[in-house]
């Protein structure tokens, strides 16, 4: 059985070396276009291009899908502009007492009536008003109005205030909207 595979080995050791294909120009010619593919597409990869895109001078994509932000700039800065005065924020005074939010129903009643344009003009898919849970916020107006405007670019600091109603001190927490 060892003289049989030796004879195959033999055999196909000759047979290889009658049929080896040598390299003509044909050959040559597809390795060396394989190989300007094949490293031209990893240099597009390396400088952040991709086969089939547009790119522009500082390796951004040319065409840019359009956010609501963009779309809606001038919606959004009106929606703000009517919470300010329902909440009463102006140049002058940036600061309202949580207690007093949390008990304004106009204000709430205004926020409800807003949601259909919230829903259009603002991606809410992540706020905790919009949520079906009750853990993440759900219905809390409160959230929602922090949402609107953490999304517009203020920052809302929160700070413990001492104050007194009908001769009744409390404590109680005080909500500063910085515009960055």
């Amino acid at each position: 059985m060892n003289k049989i595979i030796e004879e195959d080995n033999n055999s196909n050791n000759s047979n290889n070396s009658n049929n080896s294909l040598t390299p003509n120009s044909d050959t040559q010619d597809f390795i060396s276009s394989f190989e300007e593919i094949k490293s031209g597409a990893h240099q597009k990869f390396i400088d952040n291009k991709f086969i089939g895109c547009n790119v522009n001078d500082n390796n951004k994509r040319c065409k840019k899908r359009s956010t609501k932000k963009d779309m809606y700039n001038e919606e959004r800065e009106g929606i703000i502009k009517k919470l300010n005065i329902l909440i009463g924020l102006n140049k002058n005074k940036n600061n309202v007492i949580l207690y007093e939010l949390e008990h304004n129903e106009e204000l709430k009643l205004k926020l409800r009536e807003l949601v259909p344009e919230i829903k259009k003009y603002y991606r809410t898919c992540s706020w905790g008003y919009f949520s079906k849970e009750e853990k993440k916020g759900m219905g809390n107006e409160i959230g929602l109005l922090k949402a609107l405007y953490k999304n517009e670019g203020y920052n809302i600091l929160t700070k413990r205030k001492t104050c007194e109603y009908d001769g009744i001190k409390k404590l109680q927490t005080e909500l500063y909207f910085i515009k960055e």
